[in-house]
């Protein structure tokens, strides 16, 4: 690999933000969270107000408090990354400097041109690079957020190329779906950044297989040891260990993220805070509006996925 200010390695679960009943910070619930996902054993950092994270409903100052909770709950040498999202480069580059400077290690790059209004420039390379360099210029490692072609603001494997030669370019977030889309971005850039698998779903041993130097993903905060337990398996080419392990994470990965195919107006990141209150590791499953909460009838689903899987008896 180049030389890059930031290496990824292993596992990096994407975080909840616990709200109250008042839908204010519920930060003692918070810090309970993050230390409980940082302390897992094999856990090499872990991500925060990302989109599991619900960053579209928090103010700046809500995710400068997280990071900083973020920061006190690592241990040492793992890495702290704040996702990221605002359409213009210039306030994205403030508010990075601010999260820098409250303990962020790295930041996962939201697509900036995801609104009507921006969307066709998702497509225009060169300005999805000047996007970047100028939100370099506030000294902080940056994951770029690969969404899946059917979101309709995925780039393209030429826009990754351009990408990764930016200078605090430091890896990908492979959320794009299928092995399909995944295989030509490993191939062309393992070499240059960190790739890190991102996948809520069944596919996510096909991408990790194929050659992945890590995972980010939301759904590991949900028994985050048996998804250290599947990187593992998959890296020592342990096949009926990965087997094994799938067919207790299928269950989870259905009932809380619907294996990303969504039916039901129940936000999945209400779904996944459910899983974690019925693990005990969460007082509410409170979502802020517009996100709609979980119904009884999902509540039974969850359960039914958690004792399949063996986190709940």
């Amino acid at each position: 690999m180049t030389s890059k200010s930031l290496t990824l390695r292993g596992l990096y679960p994407a975080t909840v933000t616990p709200f109250a009943e008042d839908f204010s910070l519920d930060v003692p619930s918070l810090r309970k969270h993050l230390h409980t996902v940082a302390s897992t054993s094999g856990v090499k950092g872990i991500v925060v107000n990302g989109g599991i994270g619900e960053i579209l409903q928090l103010s700046l100052d809500e995710q400068v408090q997280i990071v900083k909770e973020a920061a006190a709950a690592v241990a040492h040498g793992q890495t702290v990354i704040a996702g990221i999202s605002n359409s213009s480069a210039k306030r994205a580059a403030a508010d990075a400097r601010a999260l820098k400077a409250a303990g962020a290690d790295a930041l996962l790059v939201l697509p900036p041109f995801d609104v009507r209004a921006y969307n066709r420039l998702r497509g225009h390379t060169p300005s999805v690079v000047a996007y970047f360099r100028e939100l370099g210029e506030a000294g902080v490692p940056m994951i770029v957020f690969l969404y899946s072609p059917a979101s309709g603001c995925a780039y393209s494997l030429d826009t990754l190329k351009a990408l990764v030669e930016v200078p605090g370019v430091v890896g990908i977030k492979a959320a794009c779906g299928t092995l399909d889309v995944y295989q030509p971005i490993w191939d062309a850039l393992k070499d240059k950044v960190s790739i890190l698998a991102a996948v809520d779903g069944p596919a996510l041993p096909e991408f990790l297989e194929y050659g992945a130097h890590g995972a980010l993903i939301g759904i590991s905060t949900v028994g985050t040891s048996l998804w250290v337990e599947l990187l593992e398996a998959v890296a020592k080419g342990d096949s009926a260990r990965t087997t094994a392990l799938m067919e207790r994470c299928a269950p989870i990965m259905e009932s809380v993220w619907e294996n990303h195919h969504f039916k039901r107006p129940t936000s999945e990141v209400a779904s996944h805070k459910e899983a974690l209150v019925q693990l005990g590791q969460l007082p509410l499953s409170r979502v802020r509006p517009p996100s709609i909460g979980v119904t009884s009838e999902v509540r039974d689903e969850i359960r039914a996925g958690l004792l399949a899987s063996g986190l709940l008896k």
